[in-house]
């Protein structure tokens, strides 16, 4: 039996954006990371089993508040290490240049 396999070769660019999720036709909708609308008729918390007292309703609430108010956090604004990437170690595709072999005549 012989296998056939199809080699796809992509740029570091189709790379990142395949890595960052942004290529087109993900599953992941584009407003993903929206915030819900305030005035919306919606719950913001639902319980789903139990039965929460009162004061653990408010705790809840208090530990989520505090946590969306709290942010991102700020990081170092340098970019992430990616030299140990696995993706570093797939072949990629070299554009042909004519000074590649000087000597040959």
């Amino acid at each position: 039996m012989t296998a056939l396999t199809e080699e796809e070769i992509i740029t570091d660019a189709e790379l990142t954006a395949v890595t960052d999720g942004a290529l087109e036709g993900t599953d992941t909708p584009a407003t993903a990371n929206a915030e819900p609308a305030a005035d919306s008729d919606a719950p913001a918390i639902r319980i789903v089993k139990g039965n929460p007292t009162d004061a653990d309703v408010a705790a809840l609430v208090t530990v989520l508040a505090a946590a969306a108010a709290d942010g991102a956090p700020e990081g170092d604004g340098k970019p992430p290490e990616t030299w140990g990437d696995p993706t570093r170690m797939h072949r990629q595709w070299a554009p042909f240049s004519p000074y590649s072999y000087p000597n040959r005549g």
